[in-house]
């Protein structure tokens, strides 16, 4: 594969894992569980949200794995940096809907169920070589 191809690939993979992520987090937080929050939210919700979030991340890495053709790392990297940049502007803006521990873990989920659909996408053995 030349460097074209690959930067192009990366580019690619970047731009819809991360869109993938927006998407499924979305429809998770906002729609299905009916804007998640841990002020407003039951225990129930907290915890089905969480796992759906979490889930959402890993098909999103997934996802990102497959297109890069499993050579590259670069989009998880990227899809993490956002996550983080997000993070940090959430903070910074004052738009938390609950405590620290509990956004901050949420958006650490993400990164590690990111990395995970990565790892899972790199073992599975119907992926293109």
């Amino acid at each position: 594969m030349n460097s074209r191809t690959r930067v192009f690939l990366t580019v690619l993979a970047t731009i819809i894992g991360g869109l993938s992520l927006m998407l499924y987090t979305t429809i998770s937080e906002d729609i299905l569980f009916d804007n998640l929050s841990f002020c407003t939210s039951s225990s129930q919700d907290l915890v089905l949200g969480s796992m759906s979030l979490f889930t959402s991340a890993i098909l999103a890495g997934f996802i990102a794995t497959l297109i890069v053709v499993k050579d590259n790392f670069l989009p998880h990297f990227f899809i993490s940096m956002f996550i983080i940049g997000k993070m940090s502007f959430a903070a910074m803006c004052g738009q938390w809907h609950g405590p620290l521990w509990f956004e901050t873990g949420m958006n650490l989920s993400l990164i590690g169920g990111v990395w995970l659909g990565r790892y899972g996408a790199v073992k599975f053995p119907l992926a293109p070589f």
